[in-house]
């Protein structure tokens, strides 16, 4: 839910914002997307603690919690609840704000899939930088050159 809802928020916004100004409908839509991110954000974080339950029954193993791939993705999480909180205060420019989002959003789907990932912790968060550094990128572009007319 998570990352349908960045990647429909983003598509959305770029759309949006081709008039410079949000009207009435243009904000409720936003709004329901942010929505839809913030369930996904809950499920993300409750399935990441049952994973946490689960490896303390012993189901899992204590090797889960060393592996390279569970703690990039467990600091994946982390930046994204600490940017959800900067954007909800507006601390952060929106623009980056929601670029990290959607990166993290979707590095957290990839390290969640990619289960047999044998690189190291660096290596991860390394691409993981780069990936969000082109999605930056692209987005910018995106919001330049592809924004929509009404």
């Amino acid at each position: 839910m998570g990352v349908g809802g960045a990647t429909f928020a983003e598509i959305f916004y770029t759309k949006f914002q081709s008039d410079k100004k949000v009207d009435l409908f243009e904000h409720e839509v936003l709004k329901i997307c942010v929505g839809v991110i913030r369930i996904g954000l809950v499920i993300l974080v409750f399935s990441g603690l049952g994973f946490l339950v689960l490896a303390r029954l012993a189901y899992l193993g204590p090797d889960v919690f060393y592996s390279s791939r569970f703690l990039a993705k467990m600091t994946v999480v982390v930046v994204l609840l600490f940017v959800a909180l900067l954007m909800n205060f507006r601390f952060i420019n929106l623009e980056l704000g929601s670029s990290i989002s959607t990166a993290s959003w979707y590095a957290a789907m990839i390290l969640g899939i990619w289960r047999n990932l044998n690189v190291s912790y660096l290596v991860i968060m390394l691409a993981y930088f780069i990936f969000g550094f082109i999605v930056f990128l692209l987005l910018t572009f995106a919001r330049k050159h592809f924004v929509l007319k009404k």
